[in-house]
């Protein structure tokens, strides 16, 4: 998979080789069973018609950008986007560079430079995709601006579990109220960090609220069973022989963890 950081400067060159391609439209921030969804659409469209299968999101998260006092909670950091696009078959991964210049392009000059611009003749996004200055762009503006470019649009409808929509913000609630055996049914797996025994949680990943929890480490091909208490948003006690550990942890969470009472 080709990872492509794209902005206003180099923008027009990486137009000249962008190849034609079904586009995933999305931020993809977990890259949750409604993303994986959308990207599997988009994948059949670009097998169907001989295109690239490409994904366009942003970096950083735009309401980083429009809202600097406001801290972001990230799912994870773009390393392990990566990782999950490319074992979705990915072939082209557009990382836009998200910036205030850009938050004030019309949405129709959005998609003229960016999706247009990049080569897209299929078109996929959820149905409540939003693009281009103050989001005043939507799933009926494209619908408009699709039939008028002659690209196919398709949009994917909400995807729900237990009558809740699957969302990087469901993801985020049930990490706030611990609740993680909720996760595999919306993300596929496992919520997944990494952590430095060091300095803590890498950046851009979120940990589940103070309290104890049932854990996976991974060692190799296999796991290690234990506990690890969340102590703040940054650092966590293993309740492990740390020593024999590596300094880099990747750590499956899997469930809140009750003591027995006596």
């Amino acid at each position: 998979m080709k990872v492509i950081y794209v902005n206003a400067n180099n923008l027009q060159e990486i137009r000249q080789s962008s190849p034609n391609a079904a586009m995933a439209l999305g931020y993809f921030d977990g890259v949750h069973l409604g993303h994986q969804k959308v990207i599997q659409i988009a994948k059949e469209k670009a097998k169907a018609v001989n295109l690239s299968l490409a994904v366009l999101s942003f970096f950083p998260h735009p309401k980083s950008v429009l809202f600097s006092d406001r801290e972001i909670f990230y799912l994870e950091p773009l390393e392990q986007k990566v990782e999950k696009l490319e074992r979705l078959e990915v072939d082209i991964f557009y990382i836009v560079e998200f910036t205030k210049e850009l938050a004030k392009v019309e949405a129709t000059n959005f998609l003229d430079d960016y999706i247009i611009g990049l080569n897209a003749k299929e078109i996929i996004c959820g149905f409540d995709y939003t693009y281009g200055a103050k989001a005043s762009g939507t799933v009926k503006t494209l619908e408009a601006y699709a039939a008028a470019q002659q690209v196919g649009l398709t949009v994917v409808d909400e995807q729900k579990w237990n009558n809740q929509k699957i969302s990087s913000t469901l993801i985020r609630k049930h990490l706030s109220e611990r609740k993680l055996s909720e996760l595999p049914h919306l993300l596929g797996g496992f919520y997944k960090t990494k952590y430095c025994q060091k300095n803590g949680i890498l950046p851009n990943y979120s940990l589940p609220n103070l309290g104890s929890y049932k854990v996976l480490i991974e060692d190799q091909q296999s796991f290690i069973e234990c506990i690890a208490t969340v102590k703040s948003k940054k650092y966590i006690q293993i309740h492990h022989e740390m020593s024999t550990l590596p300094n880099l942890l990747t750590i499956q969470w899997v469930d809140r963890f009750e003591p027995i009472q006596s």
